[in-house]
């Protein structure tokens, strides 16, 4: 299974079309690339007021006119910035009749993506707008999904940093309880976020899971701070360039391949069974 990774992607503006057709140019390039994940920030600055929204065209529709592929979105905190109505709308522009050819896909605030190599968990990391009972069912939910089929690759999906030397940084306390939460009860290989908007590879040594920030599809910064990594935690690469991941999953191998914005390859790099 190949796909491209990306985030923060719903500018509207040139960046975002930088990235776009570094986007076309790989999927020309490998006929094999079956999907596109967008981590959340997908409809800057504040989300969408209702399905009718022109903003589904200018920072969506428009920028991907080209690309005959799905996209697999989760929220970001910019898609919350109206309220949970902005939230919602996401999700319902996916079953409407506005969403050309099906591009937009993002049934609920959680959700699972299963090919025969790896299965791709999609979680909502707003925990700010999420009541205690909405969390603990999102977790019970993230925990039934992580334990399908485990000789399988687990990719974890949300929009806010686990572990990042950008800007945000490392989570906040009730993220950083929901990731502990899960790996008491279930593993997962690698969890991909935005919110920084930078790309990076890190990797968790004592828990064997590494994390990829790839928050550069529309917006790009160069903060950078490495300090802020433990002892346990290894920087396997950063870049402050607009760009996209490639990851291709086979059965013993996990491959990240990340390009910056005039499709350049940056980056390779392998994680094994």
């Amino acid at each position: 299974m190949e796909c491209i990774l990306v985030s923060d992607t719903g500018s509207g503006n040139n960046e975002q079309y930088k990235v776009a057709k570094s986007m076309e140019k790989l999927i020309k390039k490998n006929k094999k690339i079956k999907f596109v994940v967008a981590a959340g920030d997908n409809i800057y600055e504040d989300g969408c007021t209702s399905v009718n929204d022109e903003q589904f065209n200018t920072k969506f529709q428009d920028p991907y006119k080209n690309i005959k592929l799905p996209f697999y979105l989760c929220l970001g905190n910019h898609d919350y910035n109206l309220g949970l109505n902005a939230a919602k709308v996401q999700i319902d522009y996916t079953f409407s009749k506005l969403n050309l050819n099906h591009k937009w896909n993002m049934p609920s605030k959680w959700y699972i993506l299963s090919y025969p190599t790896v299965d791709i968990i999609f979680i909502d990391t707003n925990f700010d707008w999420l009541s205690q009972s909405i969390i603990q069912k999102q977790l019970k939910d993230t925990i039934k999904s992580l334990n399908k089929n485990k000789h399988k690759w687990k990719v974890l999906c949300g929009h806010h940093t686990w572990r990042s030397v950008g800007g945000h940084g490392s989570a906040e306390d009730q993220h950083e309880s929901f990731m502990n939460s899960l790996l008491k009860k279930s593993k997962f290989h690698l969890y991909v976020c935005g919110h920084d908007h930078c790309k990076s590879i890190i990797e968790l040594k004592d828990k064997n899971i590494h994390t990829l920030v790839i928050g550069t599809g529309g917006k790009s910064d160069n903060l950078f701070y490495p300090d802020k990594l433990s002892e346990n935690e290894l920087l396997h690469f950063y870049s402050p360039n607009l760009g996209l991941c490639h990851m291709k999953c086979t059965k013993s191998n996990l491959i990240l391949n990340c390009y910056e914005e005039n499709f350049k390859l940056e980056y390779s790099y392998k994680i094994k069974k």
